[in-house]
């Protein structure tokens, strides 16, 4: 007999605390093993079912959770990939433009060195001329 009552006691708490949640048949004069029963099979009904539905959720935030993870992961990447390329496009153009002011520098530098030398043989040139045809 006592165990009957703690079962029913039991079942009449979960009852209470599961509140409207849990909702059984109560039958005046019933029997209270049975009364309690109803409660505890119609709350795990329930909590089952939100169970597998929290769990469903949770499920699906976290893969939503995951494939924002990747398309995050992967965007990163991209934008790594596409800045390495233009990092390395940037390195190449100032390489030649370097390269090609140095050129022109050089092509200046000798002008003058070409122009330089010139006059300066036109000018022995000229002293040596004056010095032989007086």
């Amino acid at each position: 007999m006592k165990r009957i009552h703690v079962i029913a006691l039991v079942a009449a708490g979960a009852f209470v605390s599961f509140g409207p949640s849990a909702v059984a048949q109560t039958v005046s004069d019933g029997d209270s093993y049975q009364q309690g029963y109803a409660a505890g099979a119609s709350s795990k009904e329930r909590n089952s079912f939100d169970a597998f539905d929290s769990g469903y959720r949770a499920g699906k935030t976290a893969q939503s959770s995951t494939d924002s993870q990747i398309a995050s992961t992967q965007a990163f990447n991209n934008g790594y990939e596409a800045g390495k390329a233009q990092a390395e496009q940037e390195k190449n153009q100032a390489y030649n433009d370097g390269y090609q002011s140095r050129a022109a520098q050089e092509r200046v530098a000798s002008a003058r060195a070409f122009d330089d030398g010139y006059d300066a043989g036109a000018a022995r040139q000229a002293a040596r001329d004056d010095a032989l045809f007086p």
